[in-house]
């Protein structure tokens, strides 16, 4: 091979890697999943302030009108939006849907969304939660939190997991805590993350995903109105280690109403 056909060999080879690494990158992202929502995910509304008059979420690819929907349900699972989902935003990438005012008090609102992308096909699906709160009713109600928890353990490579939701109730805002400690009692200290998935069949909720922020070595915790009906919840817990495998484990709770 001569110099001239070993400089064309080396083109033909440079113009194929380059193809394949753009064709790949097209579909860096992949399916349309959210990148804002608005009002944000685990908001706090004062009941005698400005409350939201409509959801929007921005994704990354285009929803199908068609097909996609946002659904805003109360605690007791009623929809309270006005059914009028539409397309918005000059790339066509936001979506939203408009709320009944009439229905908005306290409590826990579920935004459940599924989009189908114009650009990949695939279908996509999710939650997530805000809350409205009435001022006149918030007490100190530290006591009956305390009495009022659920505490679940397990082992994972022997690791062992507690986890705690107090107060347990639906429609609350919750504080989850997961503690993680060896088997001589120490706290892990490899911990990079702990991310929670909410899944409610029955009603047809999640994943609402919340990721704990840590207290200190092997505590890590996160307040929400995640489980914002009562019912069956799955819950699942992982745990990202360094120089480790992730830990995963899943917790099926009967969710009571306050």
């Amino acid at each position: 091979m001569n110099m001239d056909m070993k400089t064309i060999f080396m083109i033909g080879v440079l113009f194929f890697i380059f193809i394949g690494i753009s064709s790949n990158s097209i579909h860096v992202f992949g399916h349309a999943n959210p990148v804002l929502y608005n009002p944000p995910s685990n908001s706090v509304f004062q009941l005698d302030q400005l409350l939201p008059n409509n959801i929007t979420i921005l994704y990354s690819e285009r929803p199908e009108p068609k097909v996609s929907y946002i659904h805003v349900l109360n605690a007791q699972n009623e929809r309270i939006d006005n059914n009028d989902f539409k397309i918005i935003g000059q790339d066509e990438r936001g979506a939203s849907v408009s709320l009944d005012s009439t229905k908005l008090s306290s409590g826990a609102y579920t935004i459940s969304w599924l989009v189908l992308s114009k650009d990949d096909g695939h279908i996509t699906k999710g939650s997530y939660v805000f809350s409205i709160i009435d001022p006149l009713l918030t007490t100190n109600n530290t006591t009956t939190n305390e009495t009022n928890k659920l505490i679940k353990k397990t082992i994972i490579d022997q690791v062992n997991l507690e986890f705690e939701i107090i107060p347990f109730t639906a429609g609350d805002i919750n504080t989850f805590t997961v503690t993680l400690k060896d088997e001589m009692g120490k706290p892990i200290d490899n911990v990079k993350n702990v991310i929670m998935q909410f899944n409610n069949q029955e009603q047809n909720i999640g994943p609402i995903i919340a990721n704990l922020k840590k207290v200190e070595n092997g505590i890590y915790n996160t307040t929400g109105a995640y489980l914002s009906q009562e019912g069956q919840w799955n819950i699942k817990i992982t745990v990202q280690r360094t120089g480790e495998y992730d830990l995963n484990h899943s917790f099926d709770i009967a969710v009571p109403s306050k």
